[in-house]
């Protein structure tokens, strides 16, 4: 089992004691809102297929708890090669997403040996859109992607990050 562990942070895998949280923080509609995948309302039947769907995952997918102080604070993951992530709303604005995301990408391309990632943001979330760009990802094109939390399509960027702009990002932080 994969755990990451940051200057502020530990990205662990999810366990059973976390639906709790995960679902009064995806309940806040602030939240879901700017994901695809999550509903809302978000119930605790949610939390456990969520749950379950991390304990058979594929080889090559990493979905972790985001932590701080042993409290959950959000979840990020790649799957088929795409990264995700949600942070709950007290959390905004400190800088935890952009170090969990740093953190998870690294892992992604030096252990796990990807070459390419993708990602989207729903256009508007300025914030996730400052992290995907400072990790070195690059805007391909606008489309339109199905929001769970919303029920309507809503327009997204999408993004791919290559090794190269992997590399050259990483740099430039160091």
């Amino acid at each position: 089992m994969t755990t990451l562990v940051t200057d502020r942070l530990t990205l662990r895998p999810p366990r059973a004691a976390d639906a709790g949280t995960i679902v009064r923080e995806l309940g806040n509609f602030s939240v879901s809102r700017w994901t695809g995948r999550v509903p809302h309302p978000y119930a605790a039947t949610d939390a456990e297929a969520f749950l379950a769907h991390c304990r058979d995952l594929n080889p090559d997918a990493l979905v972790l708890a985001i932590t701080r102080d042993d409290t959950l604070i959000g979840v990020i993951g790649i799957e088929d090669g795409e990264l995700g992530y949600w942070l709950a709303e007290p959390h905004w604005g400190q800088g935890y997403a952009t170090e969990a995301a740093r953190a998870v990408v690294d892992h992604a391309v030096d252990v796990m040996g990807m070459t390419e990632l993708e990602a989207s943001y729903h256009l508007g979330n300025a914030a996730s859109r400052r992290i995907l760009l400072g990790l070195g990802f690059v805007e391909t094109g606008e489309g339109s992607a199905f929001s769970k939390a919303r029920q309507a399509e809503v327009p997204h960027m999408k993004l791919r990050l290559t090794r190269d702009a992997w590399k050259e990002a990483k740099e430039r932080r160091q």
